[in-house]
């Protein structure tokens, strides 16, 4: 799918083109979108966003389509999922754009590499990466608080083996059930961030694990799945089993309110509207920090102003020219703990 932003303009508007792995009805990657769309407009903008649907070959096939047009974008928005960048960056070396890495960043022997190059060190901006163990270590934490700490088994139902959020996320959760000495972590399966998978695996897994007290999954539509098969098999979600899980999703959100899910973590679905703050502020010839993880993740809790914030989604209503013009202290002075 094809979205753009076309805005009035006194002068010439940056052309940014956001490369988005996901679908465009995926709860996710939607949300990712209507955070961008809200910054381009308000921005003055003109954001192109194309959409992959996780298909990682695809990525590749938009930028390649892309860089055939007489025109080009100026900057362009790259998650690094399945180590898409690899194949990316070296194409992109040749031409005078401006790359936006957001949420899963390039190894750091590749970058030290990339910024040897003259060309990147002039075109490659700094990436927007949430911090993904920090919240795979609180959701667990989170919900074996809400299972009363009470001893047990538990499982994990990651993404995927390659992208690195999922592979922090998941290293994140082994850490902490690692600490607790009480909690059998018995196996981590990897549920490629789809419902239907999960739910087929986690009736796997109750089959072999009929005890199980704790489930931690990677995203919102694994551990829908996961809940299916729990209830299949006659348990009750926030009572004799807990489920801890990411993202924020209008059934997730109502889900963690009525109980059934025991933690939820999310808000980095605003990485894109973030760098397109950040795109202004370079246009403009600001000053850019040199790294910039942002206020990104957070445990949600119901009656919070965040989570009120996320079920009203009036994103239209944040003042993104002030997060362009405070871009420094946004990336620095605000970061939390979970976010460093």
């Amino acid at each position: 799918m094809l979205f753009s932003i076309h805005a009035h303009a006194e002068q010439a508007q940056p052309r940014v083109l956001f490369i988005n792995p996901g679908y465009a009805t995926e709860s996710f990657w939607q949300d990712v979108d209507e955070y961008a769309n809200a910054a381009a407009s308000a921005l003055n903008v003109d954001l192109t966003i194309r959409h992959a649907d996780r298909n990682h070959f695809a990525v590749r096939q938009i930028l390649a389509a892309t860089l055939s047009k007489p025109t080009h974008p100026d900057y362009i928005i790259i998650v690094n999922e399945k180590l898409a960048a690899k194949n990316l960056l070296p194409i992109l070396s040749k031409y005078p754009i401006y790359v936006q890495l957001i949420l899963n960043d390039v190894d750091q022997q590749t970058k030290t590499q990339l910024y040897q190059d003259p060309h990147w060190q002039q075109y490659l901006l700094p990436s927007i990466i949430p911090n993904n163990h920090a919240i795979g270590y609180a959701i667990a934490e989170a919900m074996v608080r809400a299972g009363d700490n009470a001893p047990g088994e538990a499982v994990m139902i990651s993404g995927d083996l390659t992208t690195p959020a999922s592979v922090k996320r998941e290293a994140g959760g082994k850490r902490f059930f690692v600490e607790r000495s009480d909690i059998t972590l018995h196996q981590v399966v990897h549920g490629q961030w789809d419902e239907s998978i999960s739910q087929e695996q986690m009736h796997t897994l109750l089959q072999r694990y009929p005890n199980v007290r704790y489930v931690w999954t990677a995203n919102d539509h694994m551990a829908f799945g996961a809940m299916k098969a729990a209830r299949q098999a006659g348990k009750t979600p926030g009572d004799d089993i807990y489920f801890a899980t990411v993202n924020t999703s209008e059934r997730v959100l109502s889900l963690r309110e009525k109980g059934d899910i025991s933690a939820l973590g999310g808000g980095h679905f605003k990485a894109a509207g973030l760098a397109l703050s950040r795109i202004y502020a370079h246009d403009k010839g600001w000053s850019l920090p040199q790294q910039c993880t942002g206020q990104l993740f957070h445990l949600i809790e119901p009656g919070s102003a965040f989570f009120l914030q996320l079920r009203e989604q009036a994103w239209d209503q944040i003042s993104f020219l002030n997060m362009a013009k405070g871009i420094e202290s946004h990336c620095h002075s605000t970061t939390t703990k979970m976010d460093n």
